[in-house]
C-alpha cells in the first residue's frame, strides 16, 4: 500500500497539488466517560446551530471502465461525460465545488502489472482537461492517484481551493494473490471547510459467479485503506477528539475511510445480475430495464448486509452499463448486461441526510469502451465551525452536565474522623459507635473499602458492623467498631512490631471517600504472646519497648515462661489439697483481671488476697461454693431437724448469692471419677458447718479463677504448645495407643516439649493427689494444647480422640 500526505508528488505516478489551509487544534479535552461523552455529544447536536454554519457543495463524481483503451479522439465524447461543461461563457457559480473522476483499466499492458510503471494516467489527464474548455480555468486538482489500471482525479473549484485542507492518498491492489494491483482501489481524503470525506475508485473482481469474493474485496479495502490522522478529522461537533488519559492524539493514529463525515465508493464493482431469466434481451429492447434491477447482485448484497451495508445510491433509471460492443450501444450477446458501474455514499452517525443526489446516469452516446461511463452529481452539506462559539457552548454542556452530577452526588454526615478506643486488653472487646447520616437528597450507598496496602476492609483485630448499607435522605445509622485483640492477632502487637492504629475509607457510590483514624492503646501481655517471646521475658512486659523486646530475644531463656510457672506454683501449694474440683470451675472474671495484671508487670500471685476473694468478706461474694462444700452443705443439713434463723440464712445466703458456680466446660464429668469422701465433716454442727463451708467458697473461688487463667494462658498462645502442623498426627494417636502418642511427640520442638513435660508433671501430681480426674483434665486441656489449622474440617469422633491423645500423655510419667 502507498501513502502520500500533502507533499507535491514526482514521477508519473502521482501529482499532488497542496491548497492553504489550517484546521485549528483545540486544547480542551473530551469526556472520557462514554456514556457522558453521548449526552454531551447529544446536547451539542440539539445546539449545533449556535456553532455550525452549513453550506451546501455540489460534487461531481464520474466513474469508466475504458477497457484499455487510449483516450477518444472526439473529446466530445469525454464533454458529453463530464456534463456540466457549458457550451458558451463559463460561469464560476455553475460549476461544482468538487469533481471527481475514476477511471479502471486504464492500462492494461503486461508490463503495467510487471513494473507498476503505468503512464497512461498523464494522457488521460490532458484529455480531460481538454474536454473541460474554460471550465478547466475554473478548476485546480488538487490530487491524483493511479494503481495501474486504476485512476483517480480530484479537482476544486478555484474559490474553494483556501477551504480544502489535508488532502491525502492512498492505493491498495487485492487482485493477484490478494495484493496485485490489477483488482484494489485508490483512494483520496480531504477535508472541506471542516468536513472531512474520502472518494474510494475501486474495480472489484469479475466475473458473475465471484460474489463472495467481491464481498472480501470490499472488507478488506476497507481495512487496509488507511490515512495519517489529523486534528481535522476530529467530529465537528466537539472542540477535540483527544480523550482524557488516553495518552494518544488524532495524529498518533492512522484512519480508516470510515473516519470520514463522507464515504463515496464508486468504480466498476462488477456485481452483476443474479440470474439469466432467458428473455433479457426483450425486456432490455422495451427499455423495461428497472424490472431487473430485482436480480442486481450488489442492492442483494447491500440488503443482506454482506457488503456495502449502510451505503446509499441513487435512483437507478438508466440501462446496464455492460457489456456493449465497442463503438455501439449494443449488447455482446456473450455476456449477460449488468449495472457494473456505479457511485454509493456512506454517512457516519450525526451526518446522515447529508448527501442528496441530485442526478445519477449513464452516457450512452460514448461508445469507446464496453463500459458506459456514469455520473452521478450529488449535494453535500459542509460544515464551517465556529471555533470559539463552539468551545463556549461546549463549557456549558459541561458546566450543566457538572450541576446535575453535583445535584445528584451522595453526601454523608459522618460523626468523627477519629475514633479513639482507650486501653485495649487481650481477649477483652473494645466498642464504639461511629454516627453516619445522608445529608444528600439522593439515596445513599455506602461501605467500607480496602485499601491499597491493605486487600481487607480491617485489620484483623477490627470488627465493622454493618460493613456497607444504604440510607434515605434523613435516615441515619450507627455503625458498631470492635477492636478485640484474641490470639490470632496478638503476635505483633505483643512485641510493639504493629500498633492498634488504621485508618479506614468509607466509600460512597458515586460519591467521595471518608478517612476514619481509629486508635487503641494495646496493654501488652503475657496472654496472647508466643511462647519463643515468654520464655525470654524476665520482668514485665507491660511496660517494655519494642527495643525491649529485641534486646530480651538475643538474651538467655526459661526453661518454661514465668508466668506459667507463677501460676502453677500457686496451684501445687493452694490448689491440690481441697478435693476433686479443681479445673471444674471457671472462677471470678474481677479477679482473673487483677491476676493477668499481676503477671503483666511481674508481680508475685498474693494468696492473702486470691485465698480470701471477695476482698472484705462480702457475704454475697463469697457465697460461691464448690461441688465438695455443696455436698458438705446437704450432709450438714440432713443432720439438722430445725435450723436456727441465723443459720438458716446463712445458708440461704451461701445457696442463693449473687453469682452462681459456672463449670469450665459444659460436659459433666465422667463418671468414672471417684465419690468424694466427706465423712470427716459430718460430726459438725449447723453453726460449724455454715462458717466452714464460707471461708471454703472463697478459698475455692481464688483457686479456681487461677486454675482458668493457667488454661486460658494456653489457650491464648498465637501457635500452640503442640504445633497445629502436628495435629492431625497427635487426633490418630489418640485413636491408637499411647505409643503413637508419644511417637506423635518426636518432633515437637525442644522449647515446646520443655513447657509440656513441666505441664504435664504438674497435672500428674494433681490427678495423684485427688485435686481432679485424669478424664476433667484430658477434656480441659485438650482443645488448649491442640488446635486443628486454618480451614480443618473435623469430624464426630475428634474430640474423644483428642481427649485419649491427652489421656495418654498423662500416663505416660517418665516416658516423654
Amino acid at each position: 500500500m502507498e501513502h502520500s500526505t500533502n507533499s507535491s508528488g514526482s514521477g508519473q505516478e502521482e501529482t499532488v497539488a497542496s491548497p492553504t489551509g489550517h484546521s485549528e487544534e483545540f486544547a480542551q479535552q473530551r469526556v472520557s466517560n462514554p456514556t457522558k461523552e453521548a449526552w454531551v455529544l447529544d446536547s451539542l447536536k440539539k445546539r449545533h446551530t449556535e456553532f455550525l454554519h452549513k453550506q451546501q457543495i455540489r460534487a461531481f463524481v464520474g466513474t469508466w471502465n475504458v477497457n484499455g483503451k487510449a483516450p477518444p479522439a472526439d473529446l466530445g465524447q469525454l464533454t458529453a461525460w463530464l456534463g456540466f461543461v457549458p457550451d458558451n461563457e463559463v460561469e464560476l457559480e455553475k460549476l461544482p465545488e468538487l469533481v471527481v473522476l475514476g477511471f479502471q483499466e486504464l492500462d492494461v499492458r503486461a508490463e503495467a502489472f510487471v513494473y507498476n510503471n503505468s503512464v497512461k494516467d498523464m494522457e488521460w489527464t490532458e484529455a480531460v482537461e481538454r474536454s473541460m474548455g474554460g471550465a478547466k480555468q475554473k478548476l485546480v486538482k488538487v490530487a491524483s492517484k493511479q494503481l495501474i489500471g486504476m485512476f483517480i482525479m480530484v479537482y476544486v473549484r478555484t474559490d474553494m481551493v483556501d477551504v480544502v485542507t489535508d488532502v491525502q492518498m492512498a492505493s491498495v491492489g487485492c487482485g493477484i494473490m490478494g495484493m496485485v494491483g490489477n483488482k484494489g482501489a485508490v483512494a483520496v481524503r480531504l477535508t472541506f471547510r471542516d468536513t472531512p470525506m474520502c472518494f474510494v475508485c475501486a474495480h472489484l473482481a469479475h466475473d458473475g459467479a465471484q460474489v463472495e469474493r467481491r464481498n472480501a474485496q470490499f472488507h478488506d479495502l476497507s481495512r487496509r485503506l488507511t490515512f495519517a490522522g489529523s486534528a481535522a478529522d476530529a467530529d465537528p461537533l466537539t472542540p477535540s477528539a483527544d480523550v482524557v488519559g488516553s495518552g494518544a492524539t488524532e495524529a498518533d493514529r492512522m484512519h480508516s475511510v470510515f473516519d470520514h463525515s463522507y464515504v463515496v465508493w464508486f468504480g466498476d464493482l462488477n456485481y452483476r445480475l443474479a440470474i439469466d431469466t432467458g428473455d433479457m434481451d426483450e425486456i432490455l429492447a422495451r427499455g423495461e430495464h428497472r424490472s431487473l434491477l430485482g436480480l442486481d447482485q450488489l442492492q442483494i448484497v447491500r440488503m443482506n448486509k454482506q457488503a456495502f451495508a449502510g451505503f446509499e445510491e441513487g435512483h437507478i433509471d438508466f440501462a446496464p452499463t455492460y457489456k456493449y460492443i465497442v463503438g455501439t450501444s449494443e449488447y455482446d450477446a456473450r455476456r449477460r448486461p449488468a449495472w457494473c458501474d456505479r457511485v454509493l455514499w456512506w454517512t457516519r452517525p450525526g451526518c446522515e441526510d447529508g448527501v442528496q443526489s441530485e442526478a445519477y446516469e449513464s452516457v450512452d452516446s460514448v461508445c469507446t469502451s464496453d463500459h458506459k461511463p456514469v455520473r452521478a452529481q450529488l449535494g453535500l452539506d459542509v460544515w464551517r465551525v465556529d471555533v470559539e462559539q463552539r468551545r463556549a457552548v461546549f463549557l456549558e454542556v459541561l458546566r450543566e452536565l457538572d450541576r446535575y452530577e453535583n445535584e445528584c452526588i451522595p453526601t454523608a454526615n459522618v460523626e468523627a474522623t477519629t475514633v479513639d478506643f482507650g486501653d485495649v486488653y487481650f481477649g477483652r472487646a473494645v466498642r464504639r459507635q461511629l454516627r453516619v447520616g445522608n445529608s444528600g437528597q439522593v439515596p445513599l450507598e455506602y461501605g467500607f473499602v480496602a485499601t491499597p496496602n491493605r486487600a481487607a476492609v480491617a485489620p484483623g483485630w477490627l470488627r465493622i458492623s454493618p460493613e456497607h448499607g444504604m440510607l434515605l435522605p434523613g435516615q441515619h445509622v450507627d455503625v458498631e467498631l470492635v477492636i478485640s485483640v484474641d490470639e490470632r492477632t496478638s503476635a505483633p502487637l505483643s512485641t510493639r512490631q504493629e500498633d492498634l492504629d488504621d485508618i479506614l475509607v468509607l466509600h460512597l457510590t458515586r460519591g467521595r471517600d471518608y478517612f476514619i483514624q481509629v486508635h487503641g492503646a494495646y496493654q501488652v501481655s503475657v496472654y496472647g504472646m508466643s511462647l519463643d517471646v515468654l520464655v525470654h521475658c524476665k520482668g514485665a512486659v507491660r511496660n517494655m519497648t519494642r527495643a525491649d523486646f529485641e534486646q530480651c530475644l538475643r538474651s538467655g531463656q526459661f526453661s518454661v515462661p514465668r508466668s506459667m510457672w507463677l501460676l502453677i506454683d500457686f496451684l501445687s501449694r493452694y490448689g491440690v489439697d481441697r478435693g476433686l474440683t479443681l479445673f471444674n470451675y471457671s472462677g471470678d472474671s474481677v479477679l482473673g483481671r487483677r491476676i493477668r495484671e499481676w503477671l503483666d508487670t511481674d508481680q508475685p500471685l498474693d494468696p492473702g488476697t486470691i485465698l480470701q476473694w471477695p476482698e472484705g468478706g462480702d457475704a454475697q461474694g463469697s457465697s460461691r461454693m464448690s461441688l465438695t462444700d455443696q455436698t458438705l452443705v446437704a450432709s450438714a443439713i440432713s443432720d439438722i431437724d430445725v435450723l436456727a434463723p441465723s443459720t438458716a440464712e446463712a445458708l440461704e445466703q451461701l445457696s442463693l448469692g449473687t453469682w452462681t458456680p459456672t463449670p469450665m466446660r459444659a460436659e459433666s464429668d465422667s463418671e468414672s471419677e471417684p465419690d468424694l469422701e466427706l465423712d470427716s465433716h459430718r460430726h459438725l454442727s449447723s453453726g460449724q458447718a455454715a462458717e466452714a463451708i464460707a471461708g471454703r467458697a472463697a478459698h475455692d473461688a481464688g483457686v479456681d479463677t487461677v486454675a482458668s487463667c493457667l488454661v486460658e494462658l494456653l489457650r491464648a498462645l498465637p501457635s500452640p504448645l503442640i504445633p497445629t502442623a502436628l495435629y492431625t498426627a497427635c487426633i490418630e494417636a489418640g485413636g491408637h495407643s499411647r505409643a503413637a502418642a508419644l511417637e506423635a511427640l518426636e518432633v515437637l520442638p525442644p522449647g515446646n516439649l520443655n513447657v509440656l513435660v513441666y505441664l504435664l508433671a504438674f497435672l500428674r501430681e494433681a490427678v495423684e493427689r485427688g485435686a481432679t480426674a485424669a478424664a476433667r483434665v484430658a477434656r480441659v486441656f485438650a482443645p488448649a494444647l491442640l488446635r486443628p489449622p486454618v480451614g480443618h474440617v473435623r469430624v464426630d469422633a475428634e474430640d474423644g480422640y483428642a481427649e485419649m491423645f491427652v489421656l495418654y500423655l498423662l500416663q505416660s510419667h517418665g516416658q516423654i
